[in-house]
């Protein structure tokens, strides 16, 4: 038997350090443990040293890159903000990173701006190695609705996000790269202990404020005022409007129109969200395992929405023999959801339709006292739908189903060679289902009801082979890392639909396609696609001073024709690390100062899968015959991406101050475009790659532990600032570069930006008719009066016509980031996330339709202030039925400075002290509580300044009322053991 004296758990730990001890002399101690820290200051800055940064087919040291990449890692203060997803999730968190929510759980992702008209500037995913799918399926049957296949994923799943934003990081990905790449890590398994981590949420979500809107007695009198301003006589008052504003209503109908209906209070609650998530992870020397289960939920605001999420991970690396290996994966999640129609949809979309129904009117229709009966109200008088109905008997949801999964295996054939060989794949399902009753509803057309179907499935198969080789050199200054690979990918998509109306009651809302007399319409598209790559990578250091890198990609897609088949990506990169020279070895203060410099060419495939080839189309009135219906271009090609990009990494003050710098130039080419021909052809329209844009900007990150006091307080902050540019190069010379979208209009001419708002210039409304000093179109028919907006004459011709249309403003802001402070006081933690940007501009389309003032919906009470009288000033013009001088066109009386700054986050915690009782169970405790969206400062009219817009990717700033980003108090915990 032995005894260990009171001071030697010090020297053992020595020992294991490498030390030799003799603790016989208790005078010795304090020396052994001088050099006990010094040794584990030694570590920790070798540990520092080899930070590994995934850049996608391999990992590098963090000293070594030499491309601008940013990382997220999902810590404790991210995961206590608690997003629904991995797009939520970046929000204002990395430099040149841009993601603005569609949804609660869903949101358009954009790295360093948009650089595509048509084929989408949505990044390219890849979770643990697999390109996942995040197009979203087309044409979904839930109107301008998000279906983001990305929020399948559990954010607590992830480990970290890594963002290649240059031409070097991405030309890796050649065809797929040229908006950027997403590497998502999730949680992989330890050697050693077993640990589980759990993590429960619950919270409560508040309904957007009210929008205010007239009143029953403020709109019976406003729609009267209408009439008369209009030069409508009494008697056709009466028999007009006026049986409904209980002037000349029926007896039987009277209860029916004597109402005072809060729509939105019918339709608007209090939402609720819970999310519960269990990591366990553990493993020894020869195999590592995770095991990630999730379940989210979210009862959404409008009456009858909602979203369940459900998830399984399981990762497992394991070794067969010293060289022999393998990594698999798989993941499964089945999400389901509740809908509303969003966007432009004005007679379903429950928060743009309750603002224009009528207050007079009821939901449910009423017996001859008042009394409600149980049968929902039809459409009213001006054609909108009860948005009761909706809610009640509407059915408008989707199920969607995600299977991904691995198997690598990797064989060591030397200390310096690496082999990985694999197979890969994705599956998506989304079923959707939609039933538009005839009770309470407008009847479109021949259609009193119907019923829809669609069923979308896509699966993505991926063989891909790397061979690894590093090597040092014999003197110890060369490094080198170099890998070539290749890869198969091939892609599947099927998608059916069929739609059946008039089926014989409300109650029969399945697709039943037996009866062909309600079969309206069927379809199905069932592309396919391959591409095949071959690239390799290589980056040299010399010295630990000098750092080369490069990549070749070779990629041949059976999108395009033989011609324009293969496709080549090439890149170059330096980087200089300033701090490693003699001129900065006695700079204390300096720890790091890196110069880097780029330049690389990545591609962009998402331009359709047959616009290169003719397609075969059923010939009208002629008995099973075909022709062909779509010319193909035999030059169509992806759109290529060149980038320049400079930049320097500092980091300072012992490691607690860091800061990153980047300049880039990115062009865009051979855009995809769509070009008329002329009707002599026998085609309508022709696919061409032509066209330029550019995005140049400066993205900043800084990072600074400003205290640091483990018994005191301790305060770090995190801030990222990023300024863009973009500019239209060029466009097709035989193309018409305005776009009109219903009730708006968009440019994308030379010198504009992507995402430019195209319209008249409003400059107020006239106070008196003598002022009015030009025409109202070259032939003048309906002349402008005291009352009518000011429009203004841009050619000073005299004439306000098509002529006088300017740009207005563009979506995309001048400058956006975010900025994250976090202070620790003993056992208490509180974090403040702020998110802002700046110099965007939104059309408010649902204020441009609460005061048209041009039929029988409601209005703002904004309204109240229009112009009655000569001399009169104000904002709001003069009442007119069916606006025949077009006071409501658009314009920028519509456009709104979308700037904005938000407290997207304020989390406060407390981690419980792990005494005796609790230590022996837990590795760890903590109670949270979190406030999301509390106060955003803003001049905008809207919900939210921060609009998406799936429906239109490049327009994403036109707001119709769609469900903002949520005020939210959640309580969470969570647990280590």
């Amino acid at each position: 038997m032995f005894r260990l004296k009171k001071y030697s758990v010090a020297g053992l730990l020595v020992l294991v350090l490498g030390f030799t001890v003799n603790d016989t002399a208790a005078q010795q101690q304090q020396s052994l443990l001088d050099k006990l820290k010094k040794k584990s200051d030694s570590l920790q800055a070798a540990k520092s040293e080899v930070e590994l940064i995934n850049i996608g087919y391999t990992s590098i040291n963090k000293k070594f890159v030499t491309s601008s990449i940013s990382t997220l890692v999902n810590d404790n203060t991210i995961k206590g903000m608690v997003p629904l997803s991995a797009n939520t999730m970046l929000q204002a968190q990395l430099p040149g990173v841009r993601s603005v929510s569609t949804s609660a759980i869903s949101a358009l992702t954009y790295i360093r701006g948009a650089s595509s008209l048509n084929a989408g500037s949505i990044p390219l995913y890849i979770i643990d190695g697999i390109p996942v799918k995040v197009n979203r399926f087309a044409n979904p049957l839930a109107k301008n609705v998000d279906n983001d296949p990305l929020s399948d994923l559990h954010p607590e799943d992830i480990a970290s996000i890594t963002v290649l934003k240059d031409g070097q990081a991405t030309a890796i990905y050649g065809m797929r790269g040229a908006n950027g790449v997403v590497l998502i890590t999730t949680n992989g398994g330890t050697a050693g202990k077993t640990y589980l981590d759990i993590s429960s949420y619950t919270g409560l979500m508040t309904e957007p404020e009210l929008v205010s809107v007239l009143d029953t007695a403020q709109y019976r009198s406003f729609i009267l005022a209408k009439e008369r301003a209009s030069g409508v006589s009494e008697s056709d008052i009466l028999k007009g409007v006026g049986r409904y504003l209980l002037l000349s209503t029926p007896a039987n109908q009277v209860e029916r129109y004597n109402n005072n209906t809060n729509w939105q209070d019918l339709v608007l609650k209090n939402g609720f969200v819970s999310n519960s998530h269990l990591t366990l992870r553990g493993g020894d020397a020869v195999a590592k395992y995770s095991l990630n289960v999730g379940y989210s939920k979210l009862n959404g605001v409008i009456t009858n929405t909602d979203f369940n999420r459900f998830n399984v991970r399981f990762n497992l690396d394991y070794k067969v023999t010293k060289k022999l290996s393998f990594l698999n994966s798989l993941s499964f999640s089945n999400t389901h959801k509740k809908l509303s129609d969003a966007g432009g949809a004005p007679n379903t979309n429950q928060l743009f339709l309750t603002t224009l129904k009528a207050p007079t009117l009821t939901p449910f229709q009423q017996d001859l006292t008042g009394a409600n009966l149980v049968y929902y109200d039809s459409a009213d008088y001006n054609n909108h739908n009860n948005p009761n109905a909706i809610s009640g008997r509407m059915i408008n949801k989707n199920n969607s189903t995600r299977i991904s999964g691995k198997t690598l295996g990797q064989y060591t054939l030397s200390p310096n060679l690496v082999l990985r060989m694999g197979v890969l794949f994705d599956y998506n399902r989304l079923d959707e289902s939609r039933f538009i009753p005839s009770a309470g509803f407008v009847k479109t057309g021949y259609i009193i009801r119907s019923s829809s179907n669609q069923k979308s499935t896509e699966l993505m198969f991926l063989n891909e082979n790397t061979l690894t080789y590093s090597k040092k050199s014999k003197s110890g200054k060369g490094d080198l890392n170099a890998v070539i690979g290749s890869a198969l990918q091939s892609t599947t998509l099927d998608s059916k639909y069929g739609r059946v109306v008039n089926s014989a009651t409300d109650q029969q809302i399945t697709v039943n396609t037996s009866d062909p007399l309600l079969l309206d319409s069927i379809g199905s598209i069932s592309p396919a696609w391959k591409l095949a790559s071959f690239f390799g990578t290589v980056s040299y250091a010399y010295n630990e001073k000098y750092i080369f890198g490069g990549n070749l990609r070779a990629d041949g897609s059976s999108r395009f024709r033989e011609k324009a088949r293969w496709g080549y990506f090439p890149s170059a990169s330096f980087a200089w690390r300033l701090s490693k020279e003699d001129f900065l070895k006695d700079a204390k203060f300096i720890k790091e100062l890196k110069w880097r410099v780029s330049y690389g060419i990545a591609g962009n495939d998402n331009v359709g899968v047959i616009n290169a080839f003719n397609s075969l189309v059923a010939t009208p009135y002629i008995f099973s015959a075909v022709s062909i219906g779509i010319l193909g271009n035999p030059n169509f090609q992806w759109e290529s991406t060149k980038q320049f990009n400079t930049g320097i990494d500092l980091e300072a003050a012992n490691g607690r101050l860091g800061l990153s710098v980047d300049f880039y130039n990115k062009k865009t080419d051979h855009l995809f475009n769509v070009i008329n021909l002329p009707t002599t052809s026998g085609f309508s329209n022709y696919a061409v790659s032509e066209g330029a844009v550019r995005n140049r900007g400066i993205e900043t990150a800084l990072s600074w532990q400003i205290l640091n006091n483990p018994k005191g307080l301790s305060w770090s902050t995190r801030f990222n600032f990023t300024y863009n540019k973009n500019t239209v190069l060029s466009m097709p010379s035989r193309m018409d570069t305005t776009f009109a979208y219903g009730d708006y209009s968009a440019v994308a001419q030379p010198g504009t930006s992507i995402g430019s708002f195209w319209g008249y210039n409003a400059l107020g409304v006239y106070a008196r008719t003598s002022d009015v000093n030009v025409k109202n179109g070259p032939d003048n028919l309906i002349p402008f009066k005291g009352g009518d907006v000011i429009f203004e004459d841009l050619n000073k011709d005299g004439i306000i016509d098509y002529h006088d249309q300017k740009v207005l403003g563009n979506v995309n802001p001048d400058v956006y980031g975010g900025f994250l402070n976090t202070l620790s006081y003993k056992h208490f933690d509180l974090s403040v996330f702020i998110d802002y940007a700046f110099g965007g501009k939104i059309y408010n389309a649902r204020r441009a339709t609460l005061q048209a003032m041009s039929n029988y919906s409601n209005q703002s009470t904004d309204v109240l202030r229009y112009w009655k009288n000569e001399g009169d000033q104000t904002d709001i013009p003069r009442l007119q039925n069916g606006d025949p001088v077009g006071n409501a066109r658009f314009s920028s009386r519509w456009i709104e400075d979308g700037s904005y700054v938000r407290f997207k986050a304020v989390t406060l915690s407390y981690n419980f002290p792990l005494n005796k009782s609790l230590k022996g169970v837990f590795n760890s405790a903590r109670l949270l509580i979190t406030g999301q969206n509390l106060v955003t400062f803003s001049k905008y009219k809207g919900y939210s300044p921060e609009v998406g817009n799936f429906a239109n990717p490049v327009m994403y700033g036109v707001d119709y009322g769609n469900v903002p980003p949520l005020r939210a108090v959640v309580v969470g915990v969570q647990l280590g053991l």
